[in-house]
């Protein structure tokens, strides 16, 4: 049998792109609205999405203390709106990022078993510690705790978490799942090593096809290096879209949505992303690496391994953010037809560079319609994509071994 493609949703906010919230077919306005999650939960079980993804922000998303004026960047609870899309949907899975840093197992078992419990099995935890450097002042914390720490605990806290769950599921009813899939999306080498011990999925960035290689090979040796059967963990590469009926429309299409982007928007976007206020700096000169290095709340080492090579080449401000909006966070960004989309989504499962992928479509929810509408059906007539759900839980969904029970 060929190899089949997983899918996952990530329905974060308005899309991939920070002026997706401007296109003509983006609805800005419905994302605190229960109307456009039902639309968007059914649209992702209409194209049988493994599962919807959302992440989590526990700190506003400001530019080192300034709020960015031009930006739409809704974030609310993911547990509070998987439940919700879960009344709406019967398979599609629903995975929500809660950090172990600043959650207790007690609090994780109680909140994920439940979800388990009411949506008969579809439940997914992305585990996360938490790293943004303004999230501890609202846990009353002077500082984040160092990387180390972070992930020994993550370590204490998922372990105890299933031990909770475990007891739950031996005190019946069973839990459908035996436990949620968890799922992990760091990159650092602590970030992999806890992967290769806790994760069943795994999300990241993978720009392109020999990135994507690199990743999962490095995945499925640290993996067998701790005993486990890589075969039970999904590598799940972030991709993002723009589509069109040729290839020249597609790109025509691109353009449109970076037009709408100014230079002032692409500053605020960079200073987001590197949590420094960047609005103050002539956007025609060099980019003020120093001054990066120096204000950003983020890790530095993270920060000048993406601002360095730019500095040294004399690269301006205005180039290098309007460039970052090409292609945000790192992730692949496919510009062409469906066909074409679906060729290549072909080409990377089968080269070994990922088991799916992690739709993030460009904007909401004409993007996702467009994917659904048009890439969905090729997979599907290729036989490289389901036609239906092979069973009721997001575990049975991705293929994964059955949740073995022990006794106490």
């Amino acid at each position: 049998m060929s190899k089949q493609i997983h899918l996952w949703a990530f329905l974060q906010g308005i899309g991939f792109y920070p002026t997706g919230w401007m296109h003509e077919r983006a609805r800005p306005e419905g994302v605190f609205s229960m109307d456009y999650y039902s639309y968007v939960a059914r649209l992702a079980e209409k194209g049988r999405f493994d599962a919807i993804v959302f992440g989590d922000q526990l700190q506003s998303r400001g530019a080192g203390g300034r709020t960015p004026e031009r930006m739409a960047m809704p974030t609310l609870d993911p547990m509070t709106l998987l439940t919700a899309m879960a009344a709406v949907t019967d398979h599609v899975g629903l995975v929500a990022t809660i950090s172990t840093t600043f959650n207790t197992p007690e609090m994780l078992a109680e909140r994920f078993g439940t979800m388990e419990r009411i949506t008969g099995g579809r439940a997914g935890w992305n585990i996360v510690t938490s790293v943004h450097p303004d999230t501890a002042g609202n846990f009353g914390l002077d500082e984040m705790p160092p990387k180390e720490t972070r992930y020994s605990n993550a370590a204490d806290v998922v372990d105890k978490a299933c031990e909770l769950w475990a007891a739950m599921d031996r005190a019946g009813p069973h839990l459908n799942q035996g436990r949620p899939v968890l799922v992990q999306a760091g990159q650092s080498p602590a970030g992999r090593e806890f992967a290769a011990r806790t994760a069943e999925a795994i999300f990241c960035p993978a720009p392109s096809i020999e990135a994507g290689i690199d990743f999962r090979n490095d995945m499925r040796s640290r993996i067998s290096g701790v005993g486990r059967n890589p075969d039970g963990t999904r590598v799940m590469p972030g991709l993002s879209c723009v589509l069109g009926g040729t290839e020249a429309e597609a790109r025509a299409n691109h353009k449109a949505i970076m037009d709408m982007a100014s230079v002032e928007l692409a500053i605020e976007y960079l200073s987001e992303s590197l949590c420094c206020d960047l609005t103050s700096f002539d956007p025609n000169a060099k980019l003020p690496v120093e001054a990066i290095l120096e204000k950003t709340l983020l890790p530095t080492a993270d920060v000048g391994r993406m601002v360095t090579p730019a500095g040294e080449k004399g690269t301006s401000l205005r180039d290098f953010a309007m460039n970052f909006m090409l292609n945000p966070r790192g992730h692949n960004v496919f510009i062409g037809t469906p066909e074409q989309m679906a060729d290549m989504m072909i080409e990377w499962r089968d080269a070994g560079a990922c088991d799916g992928f992690t739709l993030q479509p460009s904007y909401m929810p004409g993007g996702l319609e467009d994917f659904v509408e048009g890439v969905i059906p090729i997979l599907q007539q290729k036989g490289r994509y389901r036609t239906e759900y092979p069973g009721t839980t997001l575990r049975s969904t991705l293929g994964l071994p059955a949740y073995e029970r022990t006794e106490a």
